[in-house]
C-alpha cells in the first residue's frame, strides 16, 4: 500500500461511506488498524497524526463534514466527498461495474444551465471516466450498467431536472451497429 495522502484519504472516505456519520475517534482507530495490516515498514510519522491531518484537510476541502456534540465529534461525507469516492472507484483498475453488454443501452441527456458551469464540467468528467461516449452535444451513451451511479450523482448534485437517464434495449439496427463499433474502438484505444 502506498503511503500517500490520497491512499489515506481513500481509506477515510471508504470508512465514512458505510454509515451516515461516525465518531472521529472510531474512524482514526479503524484507519490505524488498517494501516498496521497493510504496512510492513516503520513509519516516520505516527499514523494517528497523519490521519488527523488528512481528516482536517478533508474538512477544509469540504469533502467531510464535522458535527460537534457534547460527547464527541462526528464525521460524515459531504456530497463532494461522495463524488470524490465515486471518482476514486471509477479510476480503480478493479471497479465492480460489469464491462460485458447485457443488451441494454444507458443514455444520459444532460442540460445543465451555463450558470452551473462547474457542475457541467464535473458531469462531463464523470461520464468520460465511466466510459460513456458522447453521441450528440448533450447526449451520452454506454452499454455498461451505470444507471444507478448516474441516478445517485443526479440526486447528490441536485440535478433532478437537468439530467435524464434512459435505459433501453430498442435502437434501430444501424444506430446500434454504429454504437457497437464506437465502443469497440474505444475499448481498443483504452487497452
Amino acid at each position: 500500500m502506498k503511503k500517500s495522502k490520497k491512499t489515506l484519504q481513500e481509506l477515510i472516505l471508504n470508512t465514512l461511506s458505510r454509515k451516515k456519520a461516525r465518531k472521529q475517534e472510531d474512524i482514526i482507530e479503524h484507519i490505524e488498524i488498517l494501516l498496521q495490516e497493510y504496512e510492513d515498514q516503520e513509519r516516520k510519522i505516527k499514523p494517528k497524526y497523519a490521519i488527523n491531518r488528512s481528516i482536517k484537510k478533508m474538512i477544509d476541502d469540504n469533502i467531510v463534514a464535522e458535527h460537534e456534540t457534547e460527547q464527541s465529534s462526528f464525521l460524515s461525507l459531504t456530497s463532494s466527498g461522495r463524488q470524490k469516492l465515486r471518482t476514486i472507484k471509477l479510476n480503480a483498475d478493479n471497479h465492480l461495474v460489469s464491462t460485458t453488454w447485457d443488451g441494454y443501452w444507458r443514455m444520459v441527456i444532460v442540460d445543465i444551465p451555463e450558470s452551473r458551469k462547474k457542475d457541467q464540467d464535473a458531469i462531463r468528467y464523470i461520464l468520460k471516466k465511466a466510459q460513456f461516449i458522447q453521441i450528440k452535444s448533450s447526449v451520452w451513451i454506454t452499454p455498461f450498467p451505470m444507471e444507478h451511479m448516474m441516478i445517485n450523482i443526479k440526486n447528490d448534485m441536485n440535478l433532478h431536472e437537468d439530467i435524464l437517464i434512459l435505459v433501453t434495449n430498442k435502437l434501430d439496427p444501424s444506430t446500434e451497429q454504429l454504437l457497437a463499433k464506437k465502443f469497440e474502438e474505444a475499448q481498443t484505444e483504452k487497452n
